[in-house]
C-alpha cells in the first residue's frame, strides 16, 4: 500500500511540474510575443500616409495658389480644397503611435508643433492673398474696359500723357517693379490733381479708380504671393518626416530584439512540449482528433447546405459542359422555374436576347482565362418578364486542373436601378417643382452657348425672382408659399417651347434659358409673357393672392459665353428690375454693372472701417427756443475715408443697412456717446443729454434695453443723459412689439423721441398709446418756411397736435433767424440747425460745455 501510495504520488508531482512548466513558459512565450509584435504595421501606414497626404496636399497648394496668381484659375475652390484637406489631416498626425520609442517623442513633438504653426500662419497669408488678388483681379480686368471706354468717349487726341499712363498701368497689373510702383503712384497724383473730381466724367472716374486699386494691390499681391511660396511647410514636413523614419526605425530594432528572444523561448516551448507529448496516450489522442475532425466536416456539409439553400440571391451549379446539376430556392423565386423544369438544361433557358453572340464570347473567354467572371446581364423569368441581375460565374477545377463545375451566384437588381434612376432624376431636379436644379441649368445654358456658336444665333438667359414672396411665407406659412411655387412652376412652363427650359436656383429663384433666338426681341417677349403668368391671382389658403416677379435679361454671345458670367449678368438686370418698379423686365446693361462697382468697393471698405478707426462720432447741439442756451445734443456719425475723405451718413447707412452692418455700427454708436459722457463727466463738465438714433434693423434684431443697460452701468452713467431717436416708420412696422420695448425704456427713464416725423405713414392712435417724450419735426418740413405755403401750416399743426399729447417739439434744419422766429412764435421747445452750431468734434463739443460753465448756462 505504501509502495502504490508513493507511486501515485510521484505521478502527481510528475504531472503537476510538467502543467507549471508549461503554463510558465506559455506566460514567457505571451510576453515575449506581445513585445515583439507591439508595432502595428497599420498604424505606421497610416501615420505615413496621412504625412504624405498632407505633403501632397501642401505642394497641390502651392500649385493653386501660383495658378490664381497667374490668373490661370478664376476662383479660389483648389486652395479651399487643399486647406481643408490639411486641415482634415492634421487631426491624425497629433497624436504619435504608441510603440514609438519615448526619446524620439520630445523631438518628434517639438519639430510637429512648428510645422502646426508654419501651416497656420501660410493659412493666413492665403487668405490675406486671396482677398487681395480678388481686389486685384477685378481691376485688372475692367481697367481695359474703362480705358476703351473713356477713350472712345473723349478721343484719343490731347491724351498723349493720359494714354502713356493707361499703357503703364497696364503693364504694371502683369508684373511691377519698386520703381514702375513710385512712378505710377506720382502719375495718378498728378493726374488727380490735373481732372478735378468735381469736374470728372464718370468714363474717367471709373478709370482713375480701377488704377488706384491696381497700383496699390499689385505689390501686395506680390508680396504675399512671395511668402507662400517661401512658406517653411514643405522643409518642417520634410523634417518631421525623418525624425518619425528614425523612430521607426529604433522601434523596429528594439522589436526584433524581443522576436529573437521569442524564438529562442519558443524552441524551448517546442521542446518541451515535444516531451510533454509523448508521455499522453498516443492512440487516445489521435482518435479524439479523428472524431472532431470528422465531427467539423459534417458541421461545414450542414452550414453550406444551409447557405445553399438559404442564401437570397439565386445559386446555380454546373457541370463541366455547363449542364445544371443544382439550383437553390432563390434561383427558382426569381426565375420562376422549379428545379425539376431546369436541372439537365443550359442556362442558355434564361436568355433574354438583349446581349448578342459577342457579349457571350467576351463572357466565355474571360471566364476560361481568369476562372470567374462577373458583370450585370438581362436575363427572362418563365413569364417572359425580361430583368437586370448582377452575376458572378466560379470555374472549379479538378486534381488534373480541367474544369468540373461552375458556380453561378446572381441578383435581381431591378429595385437598384429604379432606385437609380430615382437618384439621377433627384440629383438633376428640384424636389419641389420638379423642374431641373443648378446642376442641370448649367449644363443646359453651355449647351444654348455651344448652339448659338454654331448657328450664329443669339440665346437668352431669364432670371425671374418674385416681388416680396418672404412676406407670403412669413404670414400665411412655408406650406403656402411652397404652394405658390408649384403653381409659378407650372404657369411658366406653360409658357415656354419644348427647346426652353425652365430651372429653379432655390428660393423663390428661376431661370429660363432660350436658345437660338430669331431676333434679341424675342427674349423681352417672352420675359413679358412670363411675368403676365405669374401675376394672375393665385388660390392660395382661401385667398386669391398676386404675386408678380421681376426679370433681368442676359444675352449669349453680346453679354457673355460662359454659365457663370451669363447667370451673374441676368442675376444684374433683375436688381435693376427690381428697383425700377418690379414687375417689369430688363436687359443686361454694363453702365448699370459699372455705377455699382464703386458701392461694392464702398461696402468693403466700410466692413472694416470700425477696426481701422476710420469712424467717429460728431455732436450738433440742441437749444432751448427760449433761452436759446444749450440744453443738449444729437450724436451723427461720420467717416473719414482714407481716400475718399469725409463720406457723408446718407451714402454709408444704406450700405450698412443693406449688408447687416448697422447693427454693429449702431451698439458702437452708443458705447462711443456713452464713454464720451463719461469723460466729459470726469473732467467736470456740465454735460447734456445726447440723441443717439436707433435704426429699425437695430430695432428688429437687438434687445435695445438690454444694451442700454449694459451702457448705462459699464459707465456709470445717469439714464437722463441718452435719448434714443426712432422713426415712425419704424414704430409702425410692429406696433404692438414697440410698445412693449418703449415701455421698458421709460421704465428705465430713458427719453424716446420721433425723428423726421410727418415724412412716413403716421398714425395719431397709436402715437398716443407710445410712451415718448419729446416729437422731432423733420427738416423737409422746415426749409419751407417762410414761403406762404401749405407746408408751413403743417408745421404749425404738428406743434400744436404734439403739445396736446403733452410732447415737446424739436425742430432740426433751423438755418435762418426767420425759421427761427417762425417755429418760437408757433410754440416750439427746441431748435437744432446750422443757427445754432454745425456738427461738430467731441473736442469742440467739450469746449462749448466748458463755456457754458464759464457763463452760467
Amino acid at each position: 500500500m505504501t509502495w502504490r501510495r508513493g507511486k501515485k504520488s510521484g505521478w502527481l508531482n510528475r504531472w503537476a511540474g510538467l502543467v507549471i512548466g508549461i503554463t510558465l513558459l506559455i506566460g514567457l512565450v505571451t510576453w515575449l510575443f506581445l513585445r515583439a509584435d507591439e508595432i502595428s504595421p497599420e498604424s505606421h501606414y497610416a501615420y505615413t500616409q496621412s504625412l504624405r497626404r498632407i505633403e501632397q496636399a501642401d505642394v497641390e497648394l502651392n500649385a493653386a495658389v501660383l495658378a490664381s496668381y497667374a490668373d490661370l484659375l478664376h476662383n479660389y475652390d483648389s486652395v479651399a480644397r487643399h486647406l481643408r484637406e490639411i486641415r482634415e489631416e492634421r487631426s491624425h498626425i497629433l497624436e504619435f503611435p504608441g510603440w514609438m520609442v519615448a526619446s524620439q517623442l520630445p523631438a518628434l513633438h517639438a519639430k510637429l508643433n512648428e510645422l502646426l504653426a508654419a501651416q497656420l500662419d501660410k493659412a493666413r497669408q492665403i487668405d490675406r492673398f486671396q482677398r487681395s488678388n480678388s481686389i486685384l483681379r477685378n481691376s485688372v480686368h475692367y481697367f481695359p474696359l474703362a480705358a476703351e471706354n473713356y477713350l472712345r468717349r473723349e478721343g484719343h487726341a490731347g491724351h498723349a500723357e493720359l494714354g502713356e499712363f493707361i499703357r503703364a498701368v497696364l503693364s504694371f497689373g502683369q508684373g511691377p517693379d519698386r520703381e514702375e510702383n513710385d512712378r505710377l503712384r506720382q502719375a495718378l497724383a498728378e493726374l488727380e490733381r490735373h481732372y478735378p473730381e468735381a469736374g470728372r466724367s464718370p468714363e474717367l472716374a471709373l478709370l482713375l479708380r480701377h488704377a488706384a486699386v491696381i497700383v496699390q494691390q499689385r505689390p501686395e499681391v506680390d508680396r504675399l504671393m512671395l511668402a507662400i511660396m517661401q512658406a517653411p511647410t514643405a522643409l518642417l514636413h520634410e523634417e518631421l518626416t525623418r525624425l518619425y523614419s528614425e523612430g521607426y526605425a529604433e522601434s523596429l530594432n528594439q522589436s526584433g530584439h524581443y522576436r529573437r528572444l521569442l524564438f529562442g523561448v519558443a524552441i524551448l516551448l517546442v521542446i518541451y512540449v515535444i516531451y510533454a507529448v509523448m508521455r499522453i496516450d498516443r492512440d487516445r489522442r489521435n482518435l479524439a482528433e479523428r472524431l472532431e475532425a470528422q465531427r467539423r466536416a459534417e458541421a461545414q456539409v450542414r452550414l453550406y447546405a444551409r447557405v445553399f439553400t438559404s442564401a437570397t440571391e439565386g445559386m446555380t451549379i454546373t457541370d463541366g459542359q455547363s449542364r445544371i446539376l443544382a439550383v437553390n430556392p432563390a434561383f427558382c423565386q426569381i426565375t420562376g422555374y422549379s428545379q425539376d423544369e431546369v436541372v439537365g438544361q443550359t442556362p442558355a433557358i434564361l436568355n433574354s436576347g438583349r446581349q448578342g453572340r459577342d457579349f457571350y464570347q467576351q463572357m466565355w473567354a474571360e471566364l476560361l482565362r481568369n476562372g470567374q467572371w462577373h458583370g450585370e446581364i438581362w436575363n427572362r423569368r418563365k413569364d417572359g418578364g425580361i430583368y437586370p441581375e448582377w452575376l458572378s460565374v466560379t470555374a472549379v477545377r479538378d486534381e488534373q486542373g480541367e474544369v468540373s463545375h461552375y458556380i453561378g451566384v446572381f441578383a435581381d437588381i431591378s429595385e437598384r436601378k429604379q432606385s437609380e434612376a430615382r437618384i439621377n432624376h433627384l440629383a438633376h431636379h428640384d424636389a419641389l417643382t420638379g423642374l431641373p436644379n443648378r446642376l442641370l441649368l448649367e449644363d443646359r445654358i453651355a449647351q444654348a452657348i455651344i448652339k448659338s456658336r454654331r448657328s450664329k444665333l443669339p440665346s437668352a438667359v431669364v432670371f425671374i425672382d418674385l416681388d416680396r414672396f418672404k412676406n407670403i411665407n412669413d404670414t400665411l406659412g412655408h406650406e403656402v408659399g411652397d404652394n405658390l411655387l408649384i403653381q409659378a412652376a407650372q404657369r411658366g412652363s406653360a409658357v415656354l417651347r419644348e427647346t426652353d427650359t425652365l430651372a429653379r436656383l432655390g428660393g423663390d429663384e428661376f431661370v429660363v434659358v432660350l436658345p437660338e433666338l430669331e431676333q434679341v426681341q424675342d427674349s423681352m417677349h417672352v420675359a413679358r409673357k412670363m411675368l403676365q403668368a405669374l401675376a394672375q391671382p393665385y388660390a392660395l389658403a382661401g385667398h386669391a393672392l398676386t404675386v408678380t416677379g421681376s426679370a433681368g435679361i442676359a444675352l449669349c454671345p453680346e453679354d457673355g459665353q460662359t454659365v457663370s458670367e451669363l447667370l451673374r449678368k441676368a442675376d444684374t438686370a433683375m436688381y435693376r428690375a427690381k428697383e425700377e418698379g418690379r414687375n417689369t423686365a430688363r436687359f443686361y446693361s454694363a453702365d448699370f454693372n459699372r455705377a455699382t462697382l464703386g458701392e461694392l468697393l464702398l461696402e468693403n471698405d466700410l466692413r472694416g472701417a470700425l477696426e481701422r478707426g476710420e469712424l467717429m462720432m460728431y455732436y450738433q447741439p440742441k437749444v432751448d427756443a427760449g433761452s436759446a442756451t444749450l440744453i443738449g445734443a444729437e450724436a451723427l456719425m461720420r467717416w473719414q475715408h482714407p481716400e475718399h475723405g469725409m463720406i457723408s451718413p446718407t451714402r454709408f447707412i444704406p450700405l450698412a443697412e443693406e449688408s447687416g452692418l448697422i447693427s454693429m455700427l449702431g451698439e458702437w454708436a452708443m458705447g462711443v456717446v456713452c464713454q464720451q459722457q463719461r469723460v466729459w463727466l470726469d473732467a467736470g463738465l456740465q454735460v447734456v443729454p445726447v440723441a443717439v438714433n436707433v435704426s429699425a434693423y437695430q430695432f428688429a434684431q437687438q434687445d435695445v434695453p438690454q444694451l442700454v443697460a449694459e451702457l448705462l452701468a459699464r459707465y456709470r452713467l445717469p439714464p437722463q443723459l441718452l435719448t434714443l431717436e426712432l422713426t415712425e416708420s419704424l414704430l409702425m412696422r410692429n406696433a404692438a412689439r414697440a410698445a412693449e420695448i418703449l415701455h421698458e425704456l421709460r421704465a428705465m427713464d430713458i427719453e424716446v423721441a420721433i425723428d423726421d416725423f410727418g415724412t412716413g405713414y403716421s398714425s395719431l392712435s397709436y402715437l398716443n398709446r407710445f410712451p415718448l417724450r419729446s416729437l422731432k419735426i423733420d427738416r423737409s418740413f422746415v426749409c419751407e418756411i417762410g414761403e406762404q405755403g401749405t407746408t408751413v401750416k403743417l408745421a404749425s399743426a404738428m406743434i400744436a397736435m404734439a403739445h396736446e399729447l403733452e410732447l415737446s417739439v424739436i425742430a432740426e434744419g433751423v438755418e435762418t433767424e426767420a425759421q427761427r422766429d417762425y417755429l418760437r412764435a408757433h410754440g416750439c421747445d427746441q431748435f437744432q440747425g446750422f443757427l445754432f452750431g454745425k456738427p461738430q468734434p467731441a473736442e469742440e463739443m467739450g469746449r462749448l460745455l466748458a463755456r457754458r460753465i464759464a457763463t452760467g448756462g
